[in-house]
């Protein structure tokens, strides 16, 4: 089995940073590809909610949260050698699957816990429906 490209989702977590340095380790012992990807399941959430809030000021809100991310994960990727990062909308564990399935990720290297939220706690673990779903191999990492 090649391991040329490895899917690192990615939200900020303590969990999530070993990920990201497992990935790295093995990535360049590797040569592989790392594709950091940060789901933003913000407006999933916000929207699930019954709220009295004017939609150019939810789109304002969204467009300023994404843009943050993405300089963070620009800043955060820079030094890692043959690394790309990607930001979606939807929910954690779907999102996570159907990009793995969608770039063909060798292997998807994740934190065991992220900053989830009570929903994730109560439906079950996001890590836990991505090792059940996933089609790729995936490390859990401590």
């Amino acid at each position: 089995m090649s391991l040329s490209h490895i899917l690192v989702p990615y939200d900020g977590s303590e969990h999530s940073q070993k990920a990201l340095e497992k990935a790295v380790s093995l990535g360049t012992e590797l040569n592989a590809q790392i594709e950091v990807l940060y789901v933003d399941s913000t407006s999933t959430e916000i929207l699930e909610q019954p709220l009295v809030i004017p939609t150019h000021e939810l789109e304002s809100y969204f467009d300023h949260e994404e843009e943050d991310v993405r300089l963070n994960l620009r800043r955060l990727i820079s030094t890692i050698p043959n690394a790309q990062a990607t930001v979606i909308q939807g929910s954690a564990g779907k999102g996570i699957v159907k990009y793995a399935d969608r770039i063909e990720a060798d292997l998807i290297i994740m934190g065991s816990r992220g900053l989830g939220t009570v929903s994730e706690f109560v439906m079950g673990s996001v890590s836990h429906y991505v090792t059940q779903r996933a089609k790729s191999p995936v490390m859990i990492v401590k």
